[in-house]
């Protein structure tokens, strides 16, 4: 028979625990959405969320311990440094010397073969 897993671990950390773990969710929500701004808000956005995010961060370290500090440190980053709900623009494919619009994208024409 197995053992149900041991929790005790949760009844001794200290009263507002959830509490910070809350915060940092709540901020890691609010930088997925910063990305849906228009983008004049998006770096005063960024920037709040950044001087919000840093005693969050250590507080949630402070009472989880510096394995959790460290993962919601990557949380953050790779949130605000790759803005997954980001709008994607389709980039125009490259178009080379002599190509414009309309013209086929080989060199040359009917005169040019033989």
């Amino acid at each position: 028979m197995t053992r149900p897993p041991d929790l005790t671990f949760l009844a001794t950390q200290p009263r507002y625990a959830g509490l910070a773990l809350a915060l940092v969710v709540l901020w890691l929500v609010l930088a997925c959405l910063v990305a849906q701004l228009p983008a004049r808000w998006q770096l005063r956005a960024t920037r709040a969320l950044i001087l919000a995010g840093v005693p969050a961060l250590g507080w949630l370290t402070l009472l989880w311990g510096p394995g959790i500090g460290v993962a919601g440190l990557g949380m953050g980053l790779l949130i605000l440094l790759g803005r997954p709900t980001a709008r994607r623009r389709r980039r125009a494919p490259p178009v080379g010397p002599g190509q414009g619009a309309g013209t086929p994208p080989f060199a040359g024409g009917p005169e040019g073969h033989s």
